[in-house]
């Protein structure tokens, strides 16, 4: 692991200031802005999405670690398997991420975006949920893990 929880929270304070530029990121963010058949997302939900992702990005970038998405094709097939990994684990979130965090090779990161979108059983957590509807925040992980799982995905 290179990314460390430091380094996302002084690029998440950056974010926070408004002094980080998504635009390096684009042509990879974009994705996150697709829309879905079954999930509505709102405007917020994809400027938290592209926000979210921008962060992400940005420390993997770095670390090194950054590289374009180049092959879309690959980006729904990852987004795929994140979907039946959610399946496997019926719908339950911590099953599901400790499934998919099992062999992520930053885990600080996972941690981070889990943290940020995925919605708790915490009955003290009295703050809005991040994104519009938990289909939503569902969605919106399994967007991220899966550009994060493609950026992180070793070159052939």
């Amino acid at each position: 692991m290179k990314v460390t929880e430091e380094l996302i929270d002084q690029i998440l304070e950056q974010g926070e200031n408004g002094s980080l530029d998504p635009s390096p990121y684009m042509e990879s963010l974009k994705y996150l802005l697709l829309e879905d058949e079954e999930v509505e997302m709102t405007e917020e939900d994809h400027a938290y999405m592209i926000f979210l992702g921008t962060i992400c990005l940005e420390s993997l970038k770095r670390n090194g670690l950054y590289k374009e998405i180049e092959d879309e094709e690959l980006l729904f097939d990852m987004e795929d398997a994140n979907w039946e990994a959610f399946e496997k684990a019926d719908g339950d979130l911590d099953n599901f991420f400790d499934a998919i965090a099992e062999d992520f090779p930053e885990r600080d990161l996972l941690d981070f975006l889990a943290f940020s979108i995925l919605p708790t059983d915490d009955e003290e957590d009295d703050d809005q949920p991040v994104l519009s509807s938990e289909d939503a925040q569902i969605l919106g992980f399994v967007r991220l893990k899966a550009m994060l799982d493609t950026v992180l995905l070793p070159a052939v």
